[in-house]
């Protein structure tokens, strides 16, 4: 007599498809893509990426840096 699957085992099996599905659709974060993705053929387009990225972490190393000396932490 063939084991009927239970609901949890039902619901295992969709959030791994779900699972599946979302990382095939998802956007490549992180180096996560291949080579080609990564590098424009635009010029301009790669050296605008590399100046925001740049003026990102300048002004996120001093935001940490205002927030701590703010409020007494250095």
């Amino acid at each position: 007599m063939a084991r009927k699957p239970d609901r949890n085992e039902e619901a295992v099996r969709k959030a791994q498809a779900d699972l599946k599905r979302l990382g095939e659709q998802s956007e490549k974060i992180l180096g996560t893509g291949t080579v080609a993705d990564e590098e424009p053929e635009d010029r301009i387009e790669m050296w605008g990426k590399r100046i925001g990225r740049s003026a990102a972490y300048v002004l996120g190393a001093y935001l940490i840096y205002y927030f701590l000396r703010r409020y007494g932490v250095i």
